[in-house]
């Protein structure tokens, strides 16, 4: 089976081309331009509170680890295997 697929090509004199804008009238749009900035908004506020949670948990296990570190070594001992 041959099939002949062939780009259309619309040639338009410079005359014919529009000059003005001319809104899409009917689309298939769904959600707003204000509601997508708002959801992107959360999304990214979201992720930077989840950023910050997990840097903030990190911090404590190594502020804790240090601390460990630390009255190992006053007290003279070995620091314990991990």
């Amino acid at each position: 089976m041959k099939m002949n697929a062939q780009p259309k090509t619309t040639t338009s004199a410079p005359e014919e081309r529009a000059e003005e804008f001319r809104p899409d009238v009917g689309g298939t749009e769904s959600a707003s331009a204000g509601t997508l900035l708002v959801v992107a908004y959360l999304v990214m506020w979201a992720l930077l509170l989840g950023f910050v949670l997990l840097s903030w948990r990190r911090q404590n296990k190594v502020d804790a680890r240090l601390s460990e570190l630390e009255r190992s070594l006053q007290a003279g001992a070995k620091p314990p295997e991990r």
